[in-house]
């Protein structure tokens, strides 16, 4: 073979070589999106709540684009009124995770062995509310009757902030009554009760109705935790976990960007008025206006939030509402949604990517 030969010969390869590099190098995030895609997806039963903005909106997101899909999960979804009968089902394996205020999420994970809690939710906000005639503070309560619902987080630490402001044995000095959340407009309404231990959008609803505000929770000061339980941990594995908190941090991404669908899904489900649900999304950090970046968006559970949970479960322990105490850390696992926040990052996905599937 002459030089010359030889010299075109090398450069064919050169250049196909090149052609072929550059070529993987531009399709490797649709290569990625079509290999998950063409995996077995993994399955999943969501449960998620009715009368609880805006996680509501949330799930409603993931139940109506594909991102689950993208991320290669197949899911059926159940609704549940609120967190405690939620977390019920999540222990009765009717349902493969528990999303819900601090408390029900441990009081579910710790009858469970080896589910986790895997990431922050969203910013929720709670309150007293009391009738529009009810006169003073939380210290003017002694021998009014409370309603709350004792499986969640918002009833101890309404107890609390009761205790705190100088009624030491609440449960002596005032009446208190185990009510679900749906009851409570009509508990009100009725003079059934005189205060109520709430949330939103309930408790917004109350206010506009002309109920009084009396003790309102600081911003952050309402823990939202998702928790996967044990036995899908254990089937599944921690790379399922991460392209399902992957597919969590793309619909809160979404839902930022497309709050007005989300709140029409929602209102359509629980059948609550949408002005209410926008009320509610306004106290969360990502979803008050739309977030143009993804990897801005963190949802690990910080510091803060462990010790305040650790404190309402000692409290709980304390007032024998709780009979076995619950060691907050030791369920926390944040390694797995700081996964999936750096490999979306990675990634790069667009909000075209997501698509309606279910109007």
């Amino acid at each position: 073979m002459s030089k010359k030969s030889s010299s075109n010969t090398s450069r064919r390869r050169f250049l196909a070589a090149s052609g072929a590099a550059l070529g993987a190098l531009a399709t490797t995030g649709l290569s990625s999106r079509r290999a998950v895609a063409q995996q077995k997806p993994i399955k999943i039963t969501l449960g998620y709540q009715t009368l609880w903005a805006a996680q509501g909106e949330l799930f409603e997101t993931l139940r109506r684009t594909n991102i689950l899909e993208l991320n290669g999960i197949q899911a059926d979804f159940k609704t549940f009124t609120f967190g405690g009968p939620l977390a019920e089902a999540a222990v009765a394996g009717e349902i493969d995770n528990i999303v819900a205020a601090d408390v029900p999420v441990l009081r579910g994970a710790a009858r469970l062995s080896g589910t986790r809690i895997l990431a922050r939710t969203h910013d929720a906000r709670w309150a007293l509310v009391s009738q529009p005639d009810f006169k003073g503070g939380l210290a003017e309560l002694r021998g009014k009757k409370l309603s709350g619902a004792f499986a969640t987080t918002t009833f101890p630490r309404s107890v609390e902030a009761i205790v705190a402001a100088g009624i030491k044995d609440p449960f002596r000095e005032l009446t208190i009554i185990n009510q679900d959340v749906a009851d409570q407009v009509s508990a009100l309404q009725s003079k059934q009760v005189d205060i109520v231990s709430t949330w939103d959008p309930t408790l917004e609803k109350l206010v506009r109705s002309g109920y009084r505000l009396v003790h309102e929770s600081a911003r952050g000061d309402s823990p939202a935790w998702l928790a996967l339980t044990g036995k899908w941990l254990a089937a599944n594995g921690d790379d399922a976990a991460v392209r399902f908190l992957k597919a969590w941090v793309t619909a809160v991404w979404w839902t930022s960007n497309n709050i007005e669908t989300a709140h029409a899904w929602f209102s359509q489900t629980s059948r609550i008025d949408r002005d209410l649900l926008v009320a509610a999304a306004q106290q969360d950090r990502y979803l008050r206006a739309p977030v143009a970046d993804i990897k801005t968006l963190d949802f690990q559970i910080d510091n803060s939030q462990v010790e305040s949970s650790q404190r309402v479960i000692e409290f709980l322990v304390e007032r024998k509402l709780l009979q076995t105490p619950i060691k907050v850390a030791g369920f926390i696992d944040n390694s797995l949604v700081r996964r999936a926040q750096t490999e979306i990052a990675a990634a790069k996905p667009a909000l075209n990517d997501v698509k309606v599937l279910v109007n």
